[in-house]
């Protein structure tokens, strides 16, 4: 007997009630499995006692209607904390996969009155207490959640997401995209992020079972695609740098996949071929949207069989039925334009920012708009396509950044004076930053020591795959471009397994331990996201584009080598290292 099953009645009411509503419709059948990770069913009673533990705890505390600090992660454990703390009526700010510095600013960013650590660690008290209330006013009552964005400052900034946005976005959404009881959803966003929401609330909105994979599956793009041939995975989301490393790693196509959402990122024609190669039977949606409004406001469906053909740019669609959006000019001289800066209604958008930015901006409408800094354009049919931003804010690896916040996170490390990044995009919609650093010329900090402190201040999706410190700035408007200096030999050149030796520990973070040339990327410690720098900063290095998916095809340092050895003179027509 699950533990479920022994539901008192008071937590059957609590269920009932649970804040936001969205999470009100528990099955009369508590005994249905909601939740599979790796050899655990978790059905709905169970999870409904583990979230009834945590809202016990926050109750006792007397943390109802504050913020509470929550660590996202792939277990079951973390849908309870959420669920626990909605009941509770507390806000939960949800917390990445973080260094502790980053960890601290988010913290402190929303005042939060107390934090969960790390499971299965318990709850502890801040001595921020209070400054939640100050921070956030009124509206924390209306508040469901928090997400963490980027600032220009290298600190983390807050977003409030209220309950009535977030309710009215994830209805749309469904509608959209029915699912029910026989669908299977795959929890492969990371943790954290708005489609990651969209996963973990989707059995309660939908009757649907969420899977869970282990953090090695989750890491590991060929694990990963096989597991959802293993499990039947019917529904999958995204980003399409992750969508495309499944597809080129899997030699076989998911034809259980009847419905594959493509979020976080810029959705290229390249990535939506291999998706639609690897989910032959899939609807592919194009979601599109920001933690600021919140979730997806706009959505392209791409039936089964026709994605093989697409061009860029592939649209982002219409908006959905909660949302109204318009197209404002560049000149912002107000009314329709057939390509503009893209803005939302404030009905669809969240309450707020936790630094007290405004997030929406009167109209001439006298409606309050939240301008999204995208540059769309209206297509014949009423549809819209995505064509460049308005400033420097950029996906990698489906995490948003400002490059400014870069820039400042590594200006706050002792001995460096100047910080320029930069953004490269193949054509496969694969990004990546690369970072040139000016240092003191009276302090000796290397690329090693620069990486390792970013890791603490910036998510780990948006560490630059290059580090190029100098003693200063060239003239030359191509310098990011340029072979950093310690990658030559003493005659002026490196062999290039010496250059993939260095990319390899350079985006591990390894400092100068030696990556076994004949062993498996993955057996060396690499995730999707360092292989995504490994690759960039090879691409940089040998001043080619090279695809990540060949990564899967030849899976070690010497295999990798070979390969570019023998197709050198196709990637570049000049080479700074010796064959």
């Amino acid at each position: 007997m699950s533990r479920g099953d022994e539901l008192t009645a008071p937590v059957r009411d609590t269920i009932s009630t649970t804040a936001p509503g969205l999470l009100g419709r528990m099955p009369r059948d508590l005994s249905r499995v909601a939740v599979v990770h790796e050899d655990r069913d978790l059905t709905f009673g169970d999870i409904a006692a583990l979230s009834e533990d945590v809202s016990g705890v926050v109750r006792g505390h007397g943390l109802e209607r504050r913020v509470v600090g929550v660590p996202a992660d792939r277990s079951p454990e973390f849908v309870a904390r959420l669920i626990g703390l909605w009941s509770a009526g507390a806000v939960p700010a949800i917390l990445g996969d973080w260094g502790p510095e980053r960890v601290r600013g988010a913290l402190t960013a929303t005042g939060a009155a107390a934090a969960f650590g790390p499971s299965p660690a318990g709850l502890e008290l801040l001595d921020t207490a209070g400054d939640d209330r100050r921070l956030l006013g009124e509206d924390l009552g209306e508040a469901s959640h928090i997400l963490f964005t980027s600032g220009t400052t290298g600190r983390p900034k807050g977003i409030v997401v209220g309950r009535a946005a977030f309710e009215a976005a994830s209805w749309a959404f469904f509608k959209e995209l029915p699912m029910d009881e026989s669908d299977r959803i795959a929890f492969l966003s990371r943790p954290g992020h708005d489609p990651s929401l969209r996963e973990l609330i989707a059995p309660w909105l939908t009757g649907a079972t969420l899977y869970i994979p282990g953090s090695r599956t989750a890491a590991d793009p060929r694990l990963a695609a096989a597991w959802l041939a293993e499990h039947s995975i019917t529904v999958l989301q995204g980003s399409p740098v992750l969508l495309q490393l499944m597809a080129g790693s899997s030699n076989r196509p998911v034809d259980s996949l009847r419905l594959v959402c493509s979020a976080g990122a810029r959705l290229t024609a390249a990535a939506l071929r291999s998706t639609a190669r690897f989910a032959p039977r899939a609807t592919i949606a194009n979601c599109y949207g920001a933690s600021e409004t919140p979730q997806v406001v706009c959505m392209h469906r791409v039936p089964p069989g026709k994605g093989v053909a697409s061009e860029d740019p592939v649209p982002i669609g219409r908006a959905l039925g909660h949302a109204v959006v318009r197209i404002v000019p560049d000149d912002m001289s107000g009314g329709e334009s057939p390509q503009g800066r893209l803005q939302v209604e404030a009905a669809a958008c969240a309450l707020g920012y936790t630094d007290g930015t405004p997030l929406l901006a009167p109209g001439h409408d006298g409606r309050r708009w939240y301008d999204t800094g995208d540059i769309v354009r209206r297509l014949p049919d009423g549809s819209m396509c995505f064509l460049r931003r308005a400033d420097r804010q950029v996906q990698v690896n489906g995490a948003r950044v400002e490059l400014e916040e870069i820039e400042g996170a590594a200006t706050r490390v002792a001995g460096v004076v100047e910080a320029v990044a930069t953004f490269v995009e193949d054509g496969g919609g694969v990004g990546s930053v690369r970072l040139t650093v000016v240092r003191s010329p009276t302090t000796a900090v290397d690329g090693d020591e620069l990486r390792a402190a970013l890791f603490d201040y910036l998510d780990p999706a948006v560490v630059p795959s290059s580090i190029e410190v100098r003693d200063s700035l060239p003239e030359d408007p191509g310098w990011d471009s340029a072979p950093p200096e310690d990658a030559h030999g003493e005659d002026g050149t490196a062999t290039l397994s010496e250059v993939l030796q260095e990319c390899a520990r350079s985006a591990l973070g390894r400092g100068s331990g030696r990556i076994d040339p004949d062993g498996g990327f993955f057996e060396a410690g690499f995730t999707s996201m360092s292989l995504m720098r490994f690759v960039s900063e090879v691409s940089v290095r040998l001043g080619a584009e090279i695809s990540p998916v060949l990564v899967y095809r030849f899976p070690s340092l010497n295999a990798f080598a070979d390969h570019l050895r023998e197709h050198l003179d196709d990637l570049t027509s000049s080479s700074d290292f010796r064959r």
